[in-house]
């Protein structure tokens, strides 16, 4: 029988791996987004309360009843409580519905505007839950995905060098394989992964993550829980 204390030690040196730790980097950016290919199209008029759009156009709508109020920027219909547009109509999200009965709903006006909420209250969605926006991947990969960004190679830099600490440290080598190990998913993201695409924005936070990856194990190799740990592990 291997000893509880050794086998804690052989599963965390096998998740501090960096092998291991770029396999969950490269696991979380390859979630699809969302893709359109996938949205049902409904040949009926929306239902009060529902948000709604066409494959035509990107806009999208809230349907009072009466008619329809646009919503003029992302800011205003995630600041409504809607999960990202992206959510399928049944957890709650956008109605895609044709053209020609999109054009036959009379326009009233715009959400997000202090007019429109004195004169047109309006009437919440029961599906919009809690639960059905914080679990899809959609509302995480929105409201996560600069912190994500930052933290894995962050935590990806500081593994490289953990696992080369007993050799002299390169830390340009360092960043140069965060770097173009953040580079290689964004093009896989770009070309192979439905409703995802290389952003400039996001190698920007990688690199930045894998910096001051960098810098804390600068400073984590002066105290004694480094020595404590390196010299365990």
């Amino acid at each position: 029988m291997i000893p509880i204390d050794k086998m804690l030690f052989k599963i965390i040196k096998f998740i501090i791996h960096p092998i291991f730790v770029y396999a969950v980097i490269a696991c979380l950016e390859c979630i699809p987004y969302g893709s359109s290919l996938d949205k049902k199209i409904y040949h009926e008029m929306p239902k009060v309360g529902d948000n709604f759009g066409t494959v035509e156009s990107e806009a999208i709508f809230y349907y009072s009843g009466k008619g329809k109020y646009a919503y003029p920027n992302p800011e205003c219909f995630l600041g409504s409580g809607n999960p990202p547009a992206n959510t399928r109509y049944e957890d709650g999200g956008v109605k895609i519905i044709t053209q020609e009965i999109a054009d036959q709903i009379p326009m009233l006006g715009s959400m997000c505007d202090d007019q429109k909420q004195q004169t047109e209250p309006v009437i919440p969605n029961e599906r919009n839950t809690f639960i059905n926006q914080a679990t899809s991947t959609n509302y995480l990969l929105d409201h996560f995905s600069n912190v994500s960004h930052f933290m894995t190679y962050f935590i990806f830099s500081l593994s490289i060098l953990f696992h080369r600490r007993k050799y002299k440290s390169n830390y340009w080598l360092v960043f140069g394989i965060c770097f173009l190990g953040g580079a290689l998913l964004e093009g896989v993201q770009h070309f192979f992964i439905p409703g995802r695409k290389a952003q400039l924005d996001d190698q920007l936070l990688n690199s930045v993550g894998a910096i001051f990856g960098i810098l804390f194990f600068l400073v984590l190799k002066r105290t004694k829980i480094y020595e404590k740990y390196a010299a365990a592990l």
